[in-house]
């Protein structure tokens, strides 16, 4: 019994392995003219994540310009709410 079990995990194990090894399949290029993919656009829209929480509107302020400064092409926003516990905060939100 121990033998087939031994076997059956060898068989999964390399079947799962060598489907991971394989390279994903991709969409046939389409020959529409005029059309532009994502890749040729230069402009992206950028999207909002949450970053932290902040007891001051100035500390929530402070550490959205250290990350602008690190990442000259992101937004920052400070936006008022409250936390997780139920206290009024302001939130940390990068746009990028």
């Amino acid at each position: 019994m121990r033998f087939r079990t031994m076997i059956a995990g060898l068989a999964l194990g390399t079947t799962a392995g060598l489907g991971l090894m394989s390279a994903p399949a991709q969409a046939a290029p389409t020959a529409s003219a005029g059309a532009e993919s994502v890749v040729d656009t230069k402009s992206v829209q950028a999207t909002r994540h949450f970053y932290s929480s902040h007891w001051t509107l100035a500390e929530c302020q402070a550490r959205g310009s250290y990350w602008l400064s690190l990442h000259p092409t992101w937004t920052a926003e400070c936006a008022p709410g409250l936390g997780t516990d139920g206290k009024f905060k302001y939130h940390l939100y990068m746009w990028y």
